[in-house]
């Protein structure tokens, strides 16, 4: 595999927030989580977006997932207690491939949400 120089570690946030939505058991999960340690971000989404296009090395083990959104969700909510967004893991080919926070209302996040507002839930 060629080194991607745009590429980098997740930061301790990322990790943090992948590692909570991989914390309930659903098929797959297992091997979503050993991805992790050699997970890398290839990129924003925007240029202040906290959504994340990630790459896992093709010699690590896939999950035996679909495509798609995992089947664990994160719902976001402020300091106050009122719902503000859900945090989305993408995985395509058994891979972890994207980490994204859609919000709900007009102002975009800039970041990701402290992990104590997030409410994990599979479905």
């Amino acid at each position: 595999m060629t080194d991607h120089p745009a590429t980098r570690p997740l930061s301790h946030l990322e990790r943090r927030t992948l590692a909570q939505l991989l914390a309930p058991e659903f098929p797959g999960v297992q091997e979503l989580r050993n991805q992790l340690p050699e997970t890398r971000v290839t990129g924003p989404w925007g240029a202040e977006s906290p959504s994340v296009d990630l790459e896992v090395p093709a010699d690590i083990p896939a999950a035996p997932i679909e495509d798609g959104i995992i089947p664990a969700t994160g719902t976001v909510t402020d300091d106050s207690g009122q719902l503000f967004g859900e945090l989305l893991v993408w995985v395509s080919g058994g891979r972890l491939s994207a980490l994204e926070f859609s919000w709900y209302g007009d102002t975009a996040p800039t970041e990701l949400p402290d992990p104590g507002l997030v409410t994990v839930t599979v479905q």
